[in-house]
């Protein structure tokens, strides 16, 4: 049990760490959105596109591996600590759709996608690749919320009700 809860701490260290550097490059992004609105943005530099596109792959390995090798090794109920883990995983997504929501609703429509149609498609998908990542941590964050509110199926709390 304890090389499972060293194996998840690392790789809930591991989303937070992807996580925080694709957040940390939303700030800006919105920021720059905000300042000019209705216009077409090209801020989404090489070094950037770089840290975002390895975030990803680092939030997405992290997560599917755990999804599919690493149970929740959650032991005690915890329900002040579970609601906290709650909140900063709901804070941590309404970030990302911030940004999203600027884009689709405010920047979508003003866009002219004959001239540079290729240019828009891999944005949108690399800015979906963003929110699903960001998704994705924070459905592991909520796993990890109710399982110390007791109310997610843990191995160990399997194992007590058979008991």
């Amino acid at each position: 049990m304890k090389t499972s809860r060293v194996r998840y701490s690392w790789l809930l260290t591991t989303q937070a760490i992807g996580s925080a550097a694709l957040l940390s490059q939303c700030y800006p992004l919105y920021a720059r959105l905000l300042d000019d609105p209705g216009h077409v943005q090209v801020y989404a530099d090489t070094p950037m596109v770089t840290v975002i596109a390895s975030s990803v792959t680092l939030v997405q390995g992290a997560h599917w591996y755990r999804v599919f090798k690493v149970p929740l090794p959650v032991r005690d109920t915890r329900v002040v600590l579970g609601q906290l883990v709650l909140f900063v995983s709901r804070l941590a997504f309404i970030i990302a759709s911030a940004l999203f929501s600027l884009v689709l609703f405010r920047h979508l429509p003003e866009i002219d996608f004959g001239r540079n149609g290729s240019g828009f498609v891999w944005r949108g998908l690399l800015l979906l690749a963003v929110l699903f990542s960001v998704f994705c941590f924070t459905t592991e964050l909520e796993r990890l919320g109710l399982a110390l509110r007791g109310q997610e199926k843990t191995l160990v709390n399997a194992d007590r009700a058979r008991h």
